[in-house]
């Protein structure tokens, strides 16, 4: 993956840059693999199959416990 994504990123010819781009995607959904977007306690995506979190009132940051949070999966 590493190798595909240098390669679109270094490719001047706009059809095969979108060629690549194409394959990565394949790739990705093929192994249905979430690649990470963002970086951050502030850009968490919750799946529905977490229970029980509840966010903090005042602050994004001071509730990283998870003590009674759960994942019914």
């Amino acid at each position: 993956m590493d190798r595909l994504l240098s390669a679109q990123s270094s490719e001047p010819d706009r059809e095969k840059r979108k060629k690549i781009v194409w394959n990565i995607e394949r790739l990705l959904v093929d192994d249905a693999a979430r690649p990470i977007i963002l970086s951050g306690v502030a850009g968490n995506c919750w799946q529905p199959y977490v229970k029980n979190f509840t966010p903090h009132e005042n602050s994004q940051y001071n509730n990283l416990r998870f003590e009674e949070v759960w994942l019914d999966k």
